[in-house]
């Protein structure tokens, strides 16, 4: 084929049906190995130059021959394992994506809100959300995308954030991010009270604070006071389908040569024989992958997979941050009547009531918490011990949200999803190397971090590309040049080594 009909060869399979799409994946794959050992001439060679990009200056060497040796084995194929495969690409090397899931994003990605916000109470954490929000903005220019490709959408609705008297906390948490937002030069404006009952006339302005449980005797009754306001940034709102975005990234880098393998599960992580250093991932059906480095962007695995790859190492593991998995709730309702929620409403964080709401196309509510005190965090020992099904707290969060939306319609029969999180402690994820060579950590991403995915991409192959050629990351930490907006962002925040970030210690990070 040619470089003209390939985006409509591609845009022709999106039509076959899973299995159908695997089966011309595959082929597709195994073109581009042949082409890689054979000779070049002719199209094939313009094809593949253009596709394929020679690595920079100091990159890892070129491992190509057997099929199953790669330069970079990641473990994930959502949204964050898609971004690095399309970045690490560009820089020339080779990758191999190893996913369980049938297809790109079908794991914890498929359940993100996909919100795109950029208020955090670090100045750095605000800087990456905002660079995202423009790869978002511009999401065909980021993934060099064909004219006709199907791609998702950004909703740009707008975000607020809800302040109250009431909470100290949140006051503290509105003055950090507004005084972030301001050092990275993001438009915010402040709406009082009157502003929002002239925008959202469908909200109320009472102040429930503390947040309360549905079976609370006090739930229900206002602290006797309003709202504040509520912090405004018109740039920010929601991307449509996280799991188109994830097709879109992961088809972005196998245009590049960027290979993906599905239903693969990692059974061990092998080392050398000093075993310091990766060799590459074995999985459950004996197949034996080679790379001198691997990636963990296993959402809510990323604990297991980081405790096999240390299990019988001959270094420690010197982690002072760890991940976890959470379960969450996240509720669908129809939107209050009258509220033309689709056009008017922006995405809320309200501490007040301990929820986070956003329009859902087509005349619904999606409703999550925001981690209040009253309610019970649950952290799984495995994230294979989710059970698929809804519970009290879904009750207490739609519940909490008919506050703010007083004339919101609670169905009799619970809709939404249960999904998990990947957590850490402070709610900072981490991006970083790891005690043993070459194996990286792209953990504790969601919940939070969809929003940045384009720009961790980056971050995932900028750690790889300095770490495998001498820089001592720990020491002095890489700086990220951001390409959309002004400034850096120092990368020993997402440390592995840091101590606890000072945070809401809540998804909102």
């Amino acid at each position: 084929g040619t470089a003209q009909t390939a985006p409509s060869f591609r845009s022709s399979c999106a039509c076959l049906a899973p299995k159908g799409q695997e089966l011309v994946a595959a082929a597709m794959q195994a073109l581009q190995r042949a082409l890689q050992v054979g000779p070049r001439t002719g199209a094939a060679s313009a094809l593949l130059s253009a596709a394929l990009p020679v690595a920079g200056a100091g990159a890892v060497r070129r491992l190509h021959g057997s099929g199953r040796t790669y330069d970079v084995v990641i473990v994930g194929g959502g949204i964050i394992g898609s971004a690095c495969a399309l970045e690490l690409r560009k820089k020339g090397y080779t990758t191999l994506n190893v996913d369980s899931n049938p297809s790109p994003g079908y794991g914890s990605t498929s359940s993100s809100s996909s919100i795109v916000r950029p208020f955090y109470s670090l100045e750095d954490s605000c800087r990456l959300a905002w660079e995202g929000y423009h790869c978002w903005k511009g999401w065909a220019d980021h993934l060099e995308a064909a004219a006709d490709e199907d791609l998702c959408m950004l909703h740009e609705v707008g975000c607020g954030a809800v302040e109250t008297l009431a909470s100290p906390a949140c006051q503290t948490y509105i003055s950090r991010v507004r005084k972030a937002m301001d050092a990275c030069q993001i438009p915010v404006v402040y709406w009082d009270v009157d502003e929002v009952r002239r925008r959202l006339p469908y909200v109320s302005t009472r102040s429930y604070f503390p947040p309360r449980r549905v079976d609370d005797e006090a739930f229900g009754e206002d602290n006797g006071s309003d709202i504040a306001g509520m912090l405004f940034c018109a740039q920010a709102g929601y991307v449509n389908d996280p799991q188109l975005a994830t097709r879109n990234i992961a088809d972005a880098a196998m245009r590049r040569g960027g290979e993906f393998r599905w239903r693969a599960h990692v059974k061990r992580i092998n080392r050398d024989g000093s075993g310091r250093k990766v060799t590459g991932i074995t999985l459950d059906d004996g197949c034996t992958i080679e790379a001198p480095i691997v990636i963990n962007a296993t959402g809510p695995h990323s604990q297991a997979l980081h405790t096999l790859a240390f299990e019988g190492a001959a270094v420690e593991d010197d982690s002072r941050v760890s991940s976890k998995p959470l379960k969450v709730e996240v509720a669908y309702v129809q939107e209050p009547p009258g509220s033309r929620a689709d056009e008017t409403m922006p995405v809320v964080v309200d501490m007040d009531v301990g929820v986070y709401f956003r329009p859902q196309h087509g005349g619904q509510v999606l409703i999550g918490s925001v981690e209040p005190d009253c309610d019970d965090l649950h952290f799984l020992a495995s994230a294979n011990d989710l059970e698929d099904k809804l519970t009290d707290d879904w009750t207490s969060v739609v519940y909490r949200a008919a506050l703010r939306l007083p004339t919101l319609q609670i169905p009799n029969t619970a809709s939404g999803l249960s999904a998990l999180y990947d957590t850490t402690q402070d709610w900072v994820p981490i991006y970083d190397r790891t005690a043993l060579g070459g194996f990286y950590s792209m953990r504790g991403t969601s919940g939070n971090q969809f929003k940045n995915a384009p720009v961790v991409g980056r971050i995932g192959a900028e750690l790889v590309d300095g770490c495998e050629n001498g820089y001592d990351h720990d020491a002095k930490p890489v700086v990220l040049s951001l390409q959309h907006v002004s400034g850096s962002v120092n990368l020993g925040i997402f440390s592995r080594l840091r101590e606890n970030s000072g945070t809401t210690g809540t998804v909102l990070g």
